[in-house]
């Protein structure tokens, strides 16, 4: 018999929660189903109730990791100006975190881990790349940026600044510092 339906979502995103702290705090193989199960205070067989592989539990955080960037992305492309959306991409991603702080430090992770254990597959972050591109275009486009940029290459910066600033806020970061780096890189972009 199937758990009631509140019980079982609830029980399948403390699983999602436990995988995701397990992979930020100690990597993808030490990710295993004990483990995982453990601290989500679960027994083995309910976690393979919900998930059959710690694969299937990646594959999962991955899968919801790149719908967020993606609402987050939709959300900043509501907005007029190259300011604007990059500002509105920030704020999202700050609210992600400030709900679960490991949800940004699992997007690096992820990218570190999929580096590392090639069958993992495709960065839950590569459609940002697609996000970056368009915000370039329509900012030379509407005159934002001279016409002759390279916009591959400001791409790639703005990936590591990204990336970075990930890396910051996931691992690093004390919450006053965070506001003065969003107020620093905002007024960066706009004066740039």
């Amino acid at each position: 018999m199937r758990p009631a339906r509140t019980a079982s979502s609830d029980t399948r995103a403390r699983i999602l929660e436990a995988a995701r702290r397990i992979i930020v705090e100690r990597g993808y193989p030490a990710a295993t189903c004990q483990g995982i199960a453990r601290a989500a205070g679960v027994s083995r067989p309910t976690l393979h109730y919900y998930f059959a592989s710690r694969e299937e539990i990646y594959d999962c955080l991955v899968e919801q990791s790149r719908n967020l960037l993606a609402e987050c992305a939709e959300r900043a492309m509501r907005y007029d100006t190259l300011v604007e959306r990059l500002t509105e991409f920030g704020l999202r991603l700050r609210e992600v975190d400030s709900r679960d702080r490991s949800t940004i430090a699992f997007l690096i992770s992820a990218r570190l881990e999929g580096m590392r254990n090639r069958e993992l597959g495709e960065d839950p972050a590569m459609a940002l790349r697609e996000f970056f591109i368009e915000l370039l275009a329509d900012a030379v486009a509407a005159g934002e940026l001279p016409s002759d940029i390279d916009i591959e290459s400001a791409v790639e910066v703005m990936y590591t600044v990204l990336w970075g600033l990930g890396f910051y806020t996931g691992f690093v970061e004390r919450s006053t510092d965070m506001l003065v780096l969003a107020e620093q890189l905002e007024n960066l972009f706009a004066s740039a």
